[in-house]
């Protein structure tokens, strides 16, 4: 018995990529397992980057640069900084670099993300659960996560956007799946607005895969391993509504 169970381990951190894919989307608990069990974080990156690139390449050659900035500086209030006669010479500027923004996003800082909050997460888990962790499973479990997560959102966006006709918004803004839904966003706070958009199915989602592996990575249930998750992202929620109030 005792040499079985390292046998039936290491088969399942033997699963092939696209094998351990589906399964992040049909049987996340036997995914995470296998990827805890054999930590391999190279593949669901260079996926997750490839993704947001490919998401880039569409909405770059579909948005108007010009009004996407100026909404944007509009809606965060950063236009009123400046003097009626500066905002179309700023705006026009600021759109200069939307191309550059829309590829350095997806294949830099992105990437620096998901590095940024394997380590947070890492850190949370060793101090306050006193887990076993390595920074591979970590950087594994953040990888996949937001490949699968990527996979299904950035297509959705492009679909929506698509259809509508609205390519120069912001693609965060395109599904409607959060509680900012429910608010009209000419008379709700700023703040208010900010916090609500965060609040949707997608977010829960990516929220869930997270738990789950890290659940297989500290060998504890997925709402147990939750906390730090869910702590780390209702800060973010709190420092965008944050902002948005400042602004």
């Amino acid at each position: 018995m005792s040499e079985a169970a390292p046998a039936v381990a290491a088969t399942d951190g033997d699963r092939g990529f696209l094998a351990t894919l589906a399964d992040v989307f049909i049987a996340p608990g036997d995914a995470f397992r296998a990827i805890a069990a054999r930590p391999r974080f190279v593949a669901p990156l260079l996926l997750a980057v490839g993704i947001g690139l490919a998401f880039s390449a569409v909405w770059v050659t579909k948005a108007d640069a010009v009004e996407f900035m100026k909404t944007q500086m509009e809606e965060s209030g950063a236009i009123n900084q400046f003097q009626p006669y500066q905002r179309e010479r700023v705006i026009e500027a600021q759109a200069k670099f939307f191309p550059v923004l829309a590829w350095v996003g997806p294949l830099v800082f992105a990437p620096l993300g998901y590095a940024a909050l394997a380590v947070v997460l890492l850190f949370a888990y060793r101090f306050f659960y006193a887990a076993e962790a390595t920074f591979a499973q970590s950087l594994a479990v953040v990888a996949w996560s937001v490949a699968a997560f990527g996979l299904v959102l950035n297509p959705l966006i492009l679909i929506v956007m698509a259809l509508t006709g609205r390519w120069s918004v912001d693609p965060q803004s395109v599904l409607h799946a959060s509680a900012a839904a429910l608010l009209d966003k000419g008379t709700a706070s700023r703040a208010l607005y900010a916090v609500a958009g965060s609040l949707d199915l997608f977010s829960f989602w990516l929220i869930a895969l997270l738990s789950m592996g890290y659940g297989a990575v500290i060998r504890k249930p997925a709402a147990t391993a939750a906390w730090p998750i869910v702590a780390l992202w209702a800060v973010y929620v709190a420092g965008k509504g944050a902002l948005a109030a400042i602004h």
